[in-house]
């Protein structure tokens, strides 16, 4: 028997005092770990990268004084596309990102997307991230905590 290209996992999330519980389908048998090598950070190949910026995204990198590192865009919940300097989010340095602890959600989740389908998330991995195959297995809590803290950023 083959094995399943997802597993299902359960959420229990609370919003102004409802408690919801949430299914969710998360990659199988992926090995992942941040080799820091900033492969996510801007454009590879021909593979161009959008950093879209959700409301709560801007709020907080504003918050650490940083200005006129978006252009306005609109699609879904996002607000703001980040701006890059030659293919380069405007935040890369040499020694990598300036605002690591108060990044972007998608930033914090790649090499994974969610996405929803109807009443379920699903996750997604990019198999490119040299970060893939590195590490230990990924279990139904890494992905938990994953949505989690998208639904918190997505205010759902």
């Amino acid at each position: 028997m083959d094995e399943p290209t997802h597993y299902l996992g359960h959420l229990n999330y609370s919003k102004d005092g409802i408690e919801e519980e949430i299914e969710f389908f998360y990659p199988s048998n992926v090995e992942w770990k941040c080799v820091h090598c900033g492969a996510c950070c801007g454009d590879v190949g021909d593979r161009v990268r959008m950093i879209r910026l959700l409301d709560k995204d801007l709020d907080r990198i504003e918050a650490t004084g940083e200005y006129d590192f978006f252009d306005d865009w609109d699609e879904g919940s996002f607000s703001t596309l980040m701006k890059k300097v030659d293919g380069k989010c405007v935040f890369l340095t040499e020694e990598g990102c300036r605002i690591y602890d108060d990044r972007a959600l998608l930033c914090r989740m790649y090499p994974f997307w969610l996405e929803r389908q109807e009443d379920i998330f699903v996750f997604g991995v990019d198999k490119g991230c040299p970060g893939t195959e590195k590490g230990e297995p990924l279990d139904e809590d890494f992905f938990r905590t994953l949505l989690k803290m998208a639904l918190e950023s997505m205010d759902y």
